[in-house]
Order: C-alpha cells, then structure tokens, then sequence
C-alpha cells in the first residue's frame, strides 16, 4: 500500500522481500530446512531443565512439615495457588515469546526489555537477579541442613547459627570459584546433578509406596520417636485439617512451598540454544509446570497418608526410618541435589546482571558488563558478595518469604504489562499463542500481588518500594520547579521524559507504526467545488460521486459531505487508529499572513472545528493550522516542522486533487513537488481517493480485503491491511494476497514460503495467487531511487550484452522516470465489498500511494 522509503518499513518489512526472494530463487515447492545444528528442541531445552530448576530441597525437606502443620487440605490449596501463579506468568511468557517481535530475543531480561522498556525493565530484573541469588542461598542452605543430618559432628565446632553460616559461605565461595572455571565443567555437572535428583525423588516414592515394609539397611537401631505406619485411609482423614503453629502458619507454610514454582523461566533463558523457541518455549515451559504440579501433589498426598501428624512434625528424623535403601544414600543425594540447583542459580545470575549492566541505565552497573575471556567474572564477583551476605541469615524458612517476594514481583511485572499490551492493541503485539488474553495478564497480576501481601504485607511494599527506588535512580534528573498543579507538573515531566528517553533510531527502524500527518487546503472543496460539474461534463472521470443524503450519524455525516473533504480522511485515520500511532492534523491557509489578526482567527476557528471532529471520531493526536502565502508553500513546511522527536509524523494523508485539470500547470507541479517533498523526509504518502464510497465507523462490511502486493514495498502496504483488520468495519474481512513479482521466480516456491513467513510473522492472510511481470516493470516501485538507479545501470549493461534478453516498451520507461519514488495503491472496499489494491500506477500517481476505493466493476464476495 505505500511508498515507502528506507525508515518507512514495518520492522519486519525490510526482511520480507530478502526473505521471499531468496526463498523462490531456490526454485522447489518446499522451504528448503534452516540449518539448526546443535540447536535443542522441547525436551531438552525447556522441560529438563525447567524440571530441574524447580525440583529443589523444598521437596525433600518440607514437604511433610508442610501437610503435618497446615494439613493436606490446605496443602493442596498451597500448591493449587501457587501453580495458577506459574501457569498464569507461563501463559504470558508464552505470548512474548511467541510475538513477531520477540524473535532472536536470548534469556527473560531482553524479552523485559523489549516488552516494558529499559528503565523497567532495569528495575523488574535487579529484583529478579536478587531472586536468583536467594534462590542460590535457600538451596545452599538446605544442603547445610541436610549435612548435619549426615554428620552432625561438622556443626559442633561453633554455636549452631555460625555453623551453618560457615558452612553456607564455604559452599558459596565453591561454586563461584567452580563458575569461575569455565561453563563446559558446569554443563556435565548439571546433568550428574539431575541424575541425582531423579535418583533421589524415585527412592522417596519407593520409600512411601514401601513403609513401613521396606525398612532402610542403616536405620538407627535405637529410634525411640514416631515411625510411618504406612498408607492407609485413616491418615489421610486425620492428617486432612490444619494443626498451625508458630512458624508454621498458613502464610508461612505459603512462602515455604512457593520457591518450587520459581524456576519457570529458564526456558526463556535458554532461548538462543533452541531450535524454535516460539514453539519450545510454551509447549516445555507449561509442560514442566503441569509435570511438577503432579509431582508435588503426589508427594502431599503421600506424606499425609503414610504416618500420623506426629511423625509429620518432628522436628528431624522422618527419613531415618524411611527411605529406602539407604538413609546416608539419600541424605547424600539430597545435599547434591541442592548444590546442583544453587549452581545453577550462580551460572544464570552472573549474566543476568551483565546484561543489565551492558544497557547502561544504571552508570555504577556499568563495569559489571566487562567479559573476561569471554565471562562475565565481575559480574560473578557481585553475585557472589550479594549471595555471601545473604547467607548469613541462617535458615531456609527466613530465606524462603524473600525469595517469593522477588519472583512474585517479576513475575506480576510480566502479568501486568502483557495484560497492557493487549488492552492497547499494540500493533506489534500478535503473540500466536492461542490460549493468551489480556484478562489472562490481569488475573496473573492480581493473584500475584494479593499472594504477596498473604504472605507478609511488609515484605510485598519492601519488595514494591525497591523496584520503584531502582526505577527512580534509572530516571532520576535535576530536580525542576513547577509552578501550579503539581499533577500537570508531573504530567509534564513524564511526557518529557519519555520523550527525550526514546531512541528515534531504534523507534524508526524497530518499533515502526503509522504516525500520520493528515495535511489538507482550508475549504479547498469549496474552493473548487464550482467546477465540478464541468469537471464531469468534460467526461475527465475525476469527478467525486453525488453527495449521500445526510444523516444524524457519524458515518453518514462524514459521507454526506462533496468530495474528499478532512471530515472522510478523519474517519481513515480513525479506522487505521490500531496502529496506536499519532495523528496530526495539519489545515493550510493560504494566502494568509501570521500578522493579520483576522486570518488568525480564522486559523483558531478551524483548530478548535478540527479539535471538535477528532473527539467526535476517537482519533488521538493534535491539530494545527498553518498561515502561508501560498499552498506549496505551507505543505512544505508541515512535512519539515510538524511533530516532535519520536512524535514526527512518518505518513502523509492527502486528499487526490480531483480538480487538478482545470489548471495543470499550476496542480500537477504542486502534487508532484509534495511528493518529492515526502521522499526526501523519508515520509510514506497516502492519497485519498473517491473517499465517498469509503465506509463510515458505523458499517461492518464482510467479504474479503484484496491486496495487490508488490514485494519491492517493504511490506508497509500488508500492515496498513493488517491494521484496517483490526477495526469493527473491517473485522469480518478476510485478507487476500495477490503477489506481484518480476519473471523468473517460481510461483509455487513462493506461495509456499510466503505461507510460512506470514506464519511466524502472525498475519492471518491467504495468498491468492502470484502475478509475474516483466523483468523491469517494478522498477518504479523500488524503496529509494538510489536503488532504482542501481537497477537501471545492472539492466542496461545487461541489455548491451545481449540485446534480445530483456525487452521493454516505451510505456515502461516513460512510468519508470515519471516520479523519483515508489508507487503503492491500497483500495480499500465500497459499502458491500472490500478490496485492498496495489495496481500499477499511472503516469499521473506514480510514486504515491493511493488510498481509494475500487472502480464499480470491481466486487469481491
């Protein structure tokens, strides 16, 4: 639908033709396989090692507290509000890792990052690094825990807190000196550590299954406390009810077995090892929850069955009689098992911070991003003072509630901004993930945040307030004084600031949507509205149809108007309004001078008409009129001077000046000027054509949208379809492709693989067939005229050495140098059909892009 310059492409739209083009030079029907050696798939790449990082100590050490103190039915209800807190943060990590725009995007920070920005993102992942690290602790700590159980002559050196803080330091400074020597030693580790886990868990449920008949071969012969009885009905009623005690509360208990669903996002992590990560990452990551949900149901309800609440709240000693073979066997396993999962959290913080660091939003971070050979050993060296300190608290039930604070923090952050994405219906936010919806992001952020507060109300606003003083020191500057309303002072500042903190290349090349400058002459239907019938008695075809009888609505006021007046190219903006992009309406007064007091007013009466009419119609943005002596003259300087930053508009909507034989010599330079005027800002142009058939807000019209794409485009003409899709009037049309392309490419080939493109890129669109041309014939289409002329000096020397190998008529040449800039044509539907046209244009459009509706011939069912 567009010319569209080198900035003017949609972030996927410079890739589109490369992508096509190579893909039908390969000349088979098929996708030729994208080379993914090494690369992993679901099973290996998500689900293990998210098993992994969520099996830890907490099964082995608490879980049997857990349902002695709170019993087995709120125990269930524990591990049932903390599984729908994983599988809502699961469902939306599904939809950022499944959007268009999330591709190629390696670990959670650089999905936090290109989903709330930097200076959120910062703030979300310190939290998430710092539970990380408590997650390093609370393991290293039960390893301490269950040493002692081993031997307790290890601890008697020193009072028993010093011990165990001992101990846990000396575990810390391991593994970051085993970090410290090289990732390849750390991957065969971790899967002797997850063997060890497995090996583990298969030994308790042997054990449980086998009380009290399978008796351990080094059982303490002198055990004088409660023993298992085995499973049995009985238990399970009277293990069913609570038996709170200090320390053990409801809330407690809550942030004791949380941790077990901390570790569902390390498939994200993982995300540059995977062969399809948009696929891998739901598919495992929901996988490993519901799998662990299972698991950890099962252990309840075992604990609960085998012994009574005595023997379920020892202080120690429930596995001495137990577990089966080997109680030493399993106490050794259950040490390692926890070493293995600290590990892992010392691998995965490390560079975590440094990816923070490395984007600069706090300049005292910045060092932490240096690699040395390679690794990130200062990073490393923060992580392991932060986890020394935070080992000395001492105990696993103290740890755990920090823990669950931090994850529950990102975690509602990731709720809470996919909710917003979807309510805003941000044009780059398409997840494929079917099962996503913004009140989805809304539940999980909600859930989330009430859990935090269960838990300890002191610790949620302690975990809230340090995200938001991080956030401070990100966008923290001079201190300005506001004179007035400290709300509009406020407002003020947060404009500014994101203003100013918007990277205008990134937001032009990455994050491109329609911002539209909608520019038209003050009453210029009036001002030409005389000729009109001798315009169409002249049979000149440019003629606006009869005005429709008007009526109280807002789609019929905006059709009974003559011609293409503002009113009509409002409702286009308004219909093109899920771009969320700005709109700024733009009324040139000619022959009017900045120093009359009375064009001034005209100007003002015309603002606050324009001002009125986007209310009316829901269009967002601003509006302006513009004094100029001559009407050149003021669309120039609005193509220069409006907008502001990464506000300034990358679109023209103008009105065709159907009017233009009366006077060729004067309109024809002026269009063509304008043009020129957009190529060379880099703007796309949208000419507004027969906009009296266009549909008003209120049709909703059915059938199909048919566009006729020329691949060279960019890709901007398919969103602007896209876009129109996503209104009322046009959501139940279906999209059509017709691809034009030069000879020489094999149709098939590329239906095939435009299929598949429009797959990953989440447009739902049906290639209706491929048009090919002549070699040469879309060279007026080309993005810049640079590479136009690149085209033409390759084709001529072509043509001087074999004359007979391409041919082109005159009609050809004459298109190719009537316009320096390319041609797109989106012809949106009448009031019973809908067709999306990119034809060729006429020596009189050619490099604009045409907004009309289809000639009276043209129906589509």
């Amino acid at each position: 639908m567009v010319a569209t310059p080198r900035r003017a492409a949609v972030s996927e739209g410079p890739t589109l033709h490369k992508q096509i083009t190579m893909m039908s030079q390969r000349g088979g029907s098929h996708p030729a396989p994208v080379q993914q050696r090494g690369k992993l798939g679901t099973y290996k790449g998500v689900l293990v090692p998210t098993c992994e990082n969520m099996w830890g100590v907490i099964i082995f050490l608490r879980f049997y507290k857990i349902v002695g103190y709170s019993g087995l039915g709120y125990a269930l209800l524990i591990a049932s509000l903390s599984f729908m807190v994983a599988l809502l943060t699961a469902l939306s990590l599904s939809a950022i890792a499944t959007c268009g725009t999330s591709q190629g995007l390696a670990g959670v920070y650089p999905m936090l990052a290109r989903a709330l920005g930097k200076e959120m993102a910062t703030a979300v992942g310190l939290v998430y690094f710092l539970g990380i690290v408590f997650l390093a602790v609370l393991e290293v700590l039960g390893a301490c825990e269950e040493l002692e159980m081993v031997q307790h002559s290890l601890f008697e050196f020193t009072t028993h807190i010093n011990a165990v803080r001992a101990w846990a330091s000396a575990f810390m400074l391991a593994l970051a000196l085993l970090v410290a020597g090289g990732i390849r030693l750390i991957s065969q580790l971790g899967l002797v550590f997850f063997a060890v886990v497995l090996l583990t868990m298969l030994s308790f449920y042997l054990s449980l299954f086998g009380a009290p008949n399978l008796e351990p071969i080094d059982a303490p012969a002198n055990a004088t406390g409660p023993a298992p009885s085995g499973l049995s009905t009985a238990n399970l009623r009277a293990n069913w009810g609570p038996s709170f005690a200090p320390g053990y509360e409801f809330t407690d208990c809550l942030a004791i077995f949380f941790p077990c669903f901390t570790g569902i996002l390390s498939g994200a992590n993982r995300a540059s090892s995977l062969r399809d990560p948009a696929s891998a990452i739901p598919r495992g990551t929901l996988g490993a929850i519901t799998l662990s949900f299972c698991v950890y149901v099962s252990f309840l309800i075992l604990w609960a069955a085998v012994g009574e609440r005595e023997y379920l709240t020892m202080e120690h000693g429930q596995l001495d009689e137990l577990i089966y073979p080997s109680v030493k066997a399993a106490q050794i396993g259950i040490v390692l098992s926890s070493l293995g999962q600290a590990l892992q959290c010392v691998v995965v913080a490390p560079r975590l911070l440094a990816s923070i660091a490395a984007d600069g939003m706090l300049r005292p971070m910045r060092s932490l991003a240096r690699l040395t050979g390679g690794e990130p050993k200062l990073a490393l060296a923060a992580t392991y003072l932060v986890g020394a300190m935070c080992v000395l608290i001492g105990s696993l039930n103290a740890v755990a509630p920090l823990l669950s604070m931090c994850f529950l923090t990102c975690y509602s952050m990731m709720n809470l901004n996919c909710c917003l994405l979807g309510l805003l219906k941000d044009p780059h936010w398409r997840p494929r993930f079917r099962y996503f919806h913004w009140a989805v992001g809304l539940v999980g952020f909600v859930l989330c945040t009430s859990i935090m507060f269960v838990i300890d109300w002191r610790y949620a606003l302690g975990a809230w307030l340090l995200t938001l003083l991080v956030l401070a020191l990100v966008v923290r500057t001079n201190a300005q004084t506001d004179w007035g309303s400290a709300l509009v002072g406020l407002r003020f500042q947060l404009a500014m600031r994101s203003l100013t903190g918007i990277d205008i290349k990134a937001h032009l090349d990455e994050n491109w949507r329609p911002q539209l400058l909608l520019l038209y002459h003050l009453r210029e239907e009036e001002s030409h509205g005389s000729r009109r019938g001798s315009s169409a008695a002249a049979g000149w075809g440019e003629a606006e149809p009869p005005a429709e009888p008007s009526s109280s609505s807002l789609g019929d006021l905006v059709r009974g108007d003559v011609g293409h007046t503002h009113e009509r190219m409002f409702s286009v903006a308004a219909q093109l309004r899920h771009g969320s992009g700005l709109v700024i309406a733009a009324a040139v007064v000619p022959g009017a001078s900045a120093d009359s007091l009375r064009a001034v007013a005209l100007a003002e009466a015309e603002r606050a008409r324009m001002d009125s009419l986007m209310g009316r119609m829901g269009v967002r943005g601003f509006c302006k009129t513009i004094l100029a002596r001559t009407l050149l003259e003021g669309k120039l300087g609005a193509i220069q001077w409006a907008g502001l930053g990464p506000l300034v508009p990358n679109t023209l909507l103008m009105g065709w000046p159907w009017w233009w034989r009366d006077e060729p010599e004067k309109y024809v330079p002026e269009l063509v000027s304008t043009i020129n005027a957009a190529t060379i800002h880099e703007k796309t142009l949208l000419l507004c054509h027969r906009l009296s058939s266009f549909p008003g807000a209120d049709e909703e019209l059915s059938g199909f949208i048919d566009v006729w794409w020329i691949i060279r485009d960019g890709g901007l003409m398919l969103l602007m379809a896209h876009l129109m899709r996503k209104h009322r009037v046009w959501r139940g049309c279906d999209l059509r492709l017709h691809l034009v392309m030069e000879a020489g490419v094999d149709p098939r080939a590329v239906r095939s693989n435009l299929h598949e493109l429009l797959r990953r890129i989440n447009i739902e669109a049906e290639v209706e067939e491929v048009l090919l041309v002549a070699r040469g014939s879309i060279l007026p289409y080309m993005r810049t005229s640079a590479q136009r002329s690149f085209e033409e000096e390759k084709r001529a020397a072509a043509e001087q050495a074999n004359p007979h190998l391409h041919s082109r008529d005159e009609d050809v040449r004459q298109l190719s140098s009537a316009s320096p800039a390319p041609d797109a044509r989106l012809a949106p539907v009448s009031r019973r059909s809908s067709t999306a046209g990119h034809s060729a244009a006429s020596p009189h459009s050619a490099a604009s892009a045409s907004l009309a509706p289809p000639h009276s011939g043209r129906r589509t069912s």
